[in-house]
């Protein structure tokens, strides 16, 4: 047979060029013999099998086409479509790609025919237009006038056509042909923006036609669907801004629930934004008392039993073609609104777009079904373009049209309405899809949302927005009871996962969580690999939130009471004899109870629990599949056991003590389960170390040591990331004042264990960096306390490791391991080590010379801990660097300074450190050309650049290194040079966290020497800049303004203290014009000082006294001196009483 079809491709392929050959040679001559030449050429070009390969010279198939549109009349009815035929068989069928002067040639080809041809042959003529134009973009912009000029008659026209049989065939072939007109060019090239509108007009006509009562159904549908593809080009080439933004949410709302029992088809229609959502609240429905599963009583609704035909809904859940069912609901619970998204970019909307398309054994109503479905999803594509070409901020005004909030009916168009009752598994992922495009980025959006009442007449927009929340979690929860799809499944679950990320449950009422939890805790034993992960995925962003809530403790940090972690079974107490797939199929009585429990209150919640509980106790064993050795005793919290059982450990009692074992290898959960429950320890560890992982860090560490041995390196580093989460989870708890949550010994023995085997192989892996990256960072959080404790060889191993891998060949790991070091240098044991300390410069000096940036701005953060580690010696009497070290030091942190803003802002701070430290003795033998090159690059630093934390952090170190007066007995144009830029910040820099720590650096200099000719125009900044505090330039400078007041009162306190009786005349002018306002401020300050902090004050208040009492003062002197006494004086009494 392959034979056979290779022998009749080659016999396509040369009658092809034989025919080709004659029809290129043809000169066409107006006569009736000619034109049945040409006609039997076409004849027999068109006779060709054209699915098979025909085509091997493209030029020649190219020539053809140019041949064809030069020698058939464009007025010539059966030519012109025979021609189209040969057109749409090599371009659309052969891949044959038309550009240039040909394309141009039956582009203009085809409008003439559209003019002159009777509309007979007016479908063929347009079908070879849009095969012409799809692909071209850009290329044909310039005929766009010109095919708009003839599409538009063709569109607006009404459908009562002479002389054709079908109309809505010529409407659609020109909608095909619009559609491919208005498709993004693939170069990039912008369209124009008249074009664009022209052509979003003539489909939103179509949209807004009436059907026409001759128009059969299919057919009006097959006019929608590219009416619909066409918007969504024009809304990707588009600015979504204005009125385009509410026309396209109305057209997408209008067509969502098209063809969908009890949702009539209604016209597009514009949708506006909204501050708060807008919602018509219905009347009051009289509802009975609520009752618990398993008390009192209620009508259960009649049971369906399975049927084996009804199993192919889960194998063939894309297929939109069969009658399929909404995902199965409790009757009593009202379809309220539910979504869900995937990761995926786009939908697939390569729908069959003809009747032929279908099997003569497909009934009418699947077609029409089918039909519907590709509507919903267009419109649910035209919906995901428009988020994510509009801003955020835009989009956020629309939401109230799109989620329901409770309070509207349960039939609204909304997005949770459309996944809740679309039967298509295509068209719910498609609304999955937009709805977690629509909550990505929304975190900043959702924090105003809080709980309150929504029964009154004014309903503020934090409530609304809490109101919809609500609604979503419980939708949502619903809909993952109902899900029996495992793609839709997966992407709730992901939703829902987005969803807990960026809600504020500390503002909202109680029991959403819980929702959620007992909706997904199911599922994390789920025969699907991937739906275990997004169940895990989903419990891991629970885990997470912050702040934390009381609610968290209840559902997740409980022991397992009734939860059978074997896989296999998708509830507590399956029965045998049910078959279970870990998904609920709607069919069996415990399943439909399980749907119920997500309608429970946060309330009902609770009580339901105890109740299952005590159940639990009194269930025959004998009927339960349950695992060989249950863990349900271990008192560990179930998430925890959970993610134990999946890294492959199990339970043993013995004497009374449960302990855990590794289960033989074959038996480990599926490895993106393993990762993912890696994922939620480390989230544990970072957000409940204390309830959660403390009490068990012996359990963990078995588990830890099993994952970083694994032989998959995912696992392996994740493991990794985990004890990293661990280590700093510890480091935190030994600094925590209000108490140890876990002792020295436990965690030095973690380490130690750690340490000697599976840390250290992590180095040594040669071919995985990311392996070796992760160990550097699991060496850089064992903190200091524990890094004392440990012995001195393996203190000695851990540094060694972390400079062998400075030399890395991956920049990963070195950025890795020389942050680590950077971190080791501030340990009291290492940084008073002289050779630890000049290993660790070396080190971090060559890393900030390395090529890659990251590399360098985690070496120029080292750089600036070692210079700290440097001053704490010298505090503490140690031995020090020797200054010829300091000076190299000093010249890569200029350096370092002159580099990007990421490497700049911690090169400043270390270059300040060691301005402070540098000695006179260095200054007098390197000179003072270092010295000026490093006071350059600090103030260029605080005086240019848009990075904020660049300048503040040279502001600081300014500060340090005016606490070095020995610079100014060598080099006294620092003054110059200083002073003027601190003194212009803090007047007047729209930052407020500049403007602090330039005050900051004003109040250094012990004596009045330092501040030179200078010390006038400090007073001055400082009092303008106390003035100026109130003129804020962005308004989230208002939150450093009390620190702004508090540091400028501060620095005057310090300077008034060094004022001398020559400076009084120059302060004059300046204390009287804010004598005032720098008493108020001062008074202010006085109310709130700490007592550490009142010497400054008595200090400037005492100095004020000693000058007033001098007899040798002038007038103006005098004048001066008295209002320093005034102004600080009231300190002075307030503070001493």
């Amino acid at each position: 047979m392959a034979a056979l079809g290779r022998t009749v491709g080659n016999d396509n392929t040369s009658k092809f060029q034989l025919i080709a050959q004659k029809f290129s040679s043809l000169v066409y001559g107006r006569s009736e013999g000619d034109r049945q030449i040409v006609n039997a050429l076409l004849d027999d070009l068109n006779a060709l099998d054209f699915s098979r390969t025909v085509v091997t010279n493209v030029d020649k198939a190219v020539l053809i086409i140019n041949q064809c549109c030069s020698l058939v009349p464009s007025n010539d009815t059966f030519l012109v479509a025979k021609g189209c035929h040969l057109i749409n068989n090599l371009v659309e069928k052969q891949e044959v790609r038309v550009e240039g002067r040909t394309l141009t040639v039956a582009i203009q080809w085809c409008i003439q025919a559209l003019k002159q041809c009777p509309s007979v042959a007016s479908q063929d003529v347009l079908a070879a237009l849009g095969v012409l134009i799809r692909g071209n973009g850009s290329k044909v912009q310039e005929h766009s006038q010109a095919i708009l000029a003839i599409l538009s008659p063709l569109l607006n026209t009404t459908l009562e056509f002479s002389g054709l049989s079908s109309p809505w065939e010529l409407k659609l072939a020109a909608l095909h042909c619009l559609e491919a007109l208005s498709a993004p060019p693939v170069d990039g090239t912008p369209s124009e923006a008249e074009y664009l509108e022209t052509c979003l007009k003539l489909f939103c006509n179509q949209l807004n036609m009436d059907k026409h009562p001759d128009q059969h159904e299919s057919n009006h549908c097959k006019i929608i669907l590219p009416a619909l593809r066409g918007i969504e080009n024009v809304v990707v080439q588009s600015s979504a801004t204005g009125d385009l933004v509410g026309d396209v949410i109305g057209t997408s709302k209008a067509f969502m629930l098209f063809g969908l029992p009890s949702y009539q088809a209604i016209k597009p229609s514009r949708v506006l934004p909204a501050a708060v959502p807008i919602c018509d609240v219905p009347p009051p429905v009289a509802r009975g008392p609520k009752t618990i599963k398993g008390v009192g009583s209620r009508t259960r609704p009649p049971r369906k039993r399975s049927t084996p035909a009804k199993k192919k809904s889960d194998l063939n859940e894309d297929d939109d073609d069969g009658p399929h069912m909404a995902p199965s609901l409790p009757p009593q619970i009202p379809h309220s609104d539910v979504s869900w998204p995937y990761g995926s970019t786009g939908l697939d909307c390569s729908w069959r777009t003809s009747d032929s398309d279908y099997s003569d054994s497909e009934a009418p109503g699947s077609r029409l079904r089918s039909h519907h479905a590709r509507i919903r999803q267009a419109s649910l594509q035209l919906l995901l373009a428009l988020i994510k070409v509009t801003d955020r901020r835009v989009m956020c005004g629309y939401w109230w049209s799109l989620l329901p909030d409770g309070l509207q009916a349960t039939n609204t168009r909304t997005l949770i309405t459309c996944l809740l009752r679309d039967p298509s598994p295509r068209c719910r992922t498609a609304v999955l899809i937009v709805l977690w495009t629509l909550l990505v980025g929304s975190r900043s959006y959702l924090q105003q949302a809080e709980h309150g009442d929504p029964s009154g007449s004014f309903i503020p927009f934090s409530v609304s927005l809490g109101n919809m929340l609500r609604e979503l979690h419980r939708s949502l929860a619903l809909a993952l009871a109902a899900e029996n799809a495992v793609l839709a499944l997966t992407q709730l679950l992901r939703v829902v996962a987005i969803l807990v990320q960026n809600t504020p449950y500390h503002k909202l009422q109680p029991g959403l969580l819980t929702k959620i939890v007992r909706s997904v805790r199911p599922l994390t034993v789920h025969k699907d690999v991937n739906i275990q992960v997004a169940a895990l995925t989903v419990l891991g962003a629970v885990v997470a939130v912050l702040p934390s809530v009381p609610e968290l403790t209840f559902c997740l940090m409980r022991p397992r009471f009734a939860l059978f972690l074997n896989k296999g079974s998708s509830s507590p107490g399956v029965r045998k004899g049910v078959q279970s797939e870990g998904e609920f199929s709607g069919d069996d009585e415990e399943a439909y109870e399980e749907r119920e429990e997500v309608e429970l209150d946060a309330e009902e919640v609770e009580m339901e629990q105890i109740k299952y509980s005590s159940v639990v106790q009194n269930i025959n064993t004998s009927d339960i599949d349950t695992p060989a050795q249950s863990i349900a005793g271990s008192g560990l919290p179930w998430i925890l056991e959970l993610c134990l059982r999946n890294l492959g450990c199990q339970s043993g009692s013995s004497g009374g003590v449960t302990k855990f074992d590794v289960i033989p290898e074959g038996t480990f959960a599926a490895a993106p389960v393993r990762v993912e429950s890696l994922q939620v320890i480390g989230a544990m560890a970072t957000c409940h170390f204390a309830s959660a992982i403390a009490p068990n860090i012996s359990v963990l560490q078995n588990a830890l040591e099993v994952a970083l041995k694994d032989t998959d390196e995912s696992i392996r580093l994740h493991a990794a990331r985990a004890v990293e989460s661990i280590g700093l989870a510890m480091h935190k708890s030994l600094e925590d004042e209000n108490g140890q949550t876990i002792s020295m010994e436990v965690i030095t023995l973690f380490w130690r264990e750690l340490l000697s085997s599976s840390v250290t192989s992590l180095v040594q892996c040669a071919d995985q960096p990311s392996l070796r990256a992760a160990a550097c960072d699991c060496l850089a959080n064992i903190g200091v306390s524990v890094f004392e404790k440990l012995s001195a060889d393996q203190q000695i191993l851990s540094f060694t490791l972390l400079f062998g891998c400075v030399n890395d060949e991956e920049s990963l790991v070195r950025a890795s391991a020389v942050r680590a070091i950077g971190l080791f240098s501030l340990y009291p044991c290492l940084r008073k080590d002289i050779q630890f300390t000049l290993d660790s410069i070396e080190a971090v000096s060559q890393s900030l010379k390395d090529e890659n940036q990251i590399v360098r701005m985690k070496a120029s953060w080292s750089l600036g801990n070692i210079s700290d580690s440097l001053v704490f010696n010298r505090s503490e009497g140690c031995e020090e660097v020797p200054s010829n070290v300091l000076l190299e030091l000093l010249q890569a942190s200029v350096t370092a300074s002159l580099d990007s803003d990421k490497v700049r802002a911690n090169g400043v701070r270390a270059l300040g450190n060691f301005l402070r430290l540098v000695s006179a003795d260095a200054v007098r033998q390197h000179g003072v050309e270092v010295i000026d090159r490093a006071v350059n690059a600090l103030t260029r630093n605080a005086s240019v650049g848009s990075n904020m934390k660049v300048r503040w952090n040279a502001c600081y170190a300014i500060g340090n290194m005016l606490k070095n007066p020995e610079l100014f007995e060598h080099n006294i144009n620092c003054q110059t040079t200083i002073f003027p830029v601190l003194c212009n910040l803090v007047h007047n820099f729209r930052n407020f966290k500049v403007r602090i720590n330039a005050a900051l650096a004003l109040g250094v200099p012990e004596h009045r020497a330092l501040y030179g000719q200078h010390f006038a125009a400090v007073w001055a900044a400082l009092l303008a800049g106390l003035d100026n505090s109130e003129h804020m330039a962005d308004f989230n400078e208002y939150k450093h303004r009390d620190a702004l007041l508090d540091q400028i009162c501060s620095s005057l306190c310090h300077i008034a203290a060094l004022v001398t009786v020559e400076d009084l005349n120059g302060l004059h002018d300046e204390l009287v014009l804010h004598q005032e306002s720098l008493q108020q401020h001062l008074r202010r300050m006085e109310d709130s000082v700490v007592p550490e902090r009142s010497g400054i004050f008595l200090g400037a208040a005492n100095h004020a006294n000693q000058l007033l009492s001098n007899p040798s003062l002038n007038g103006v002197q005098r004048t001066s001196a008295l209002m320093l006494h005034t102004v600080f004086s009231l300190s002075q009494d307030k503070l001493t009483y």
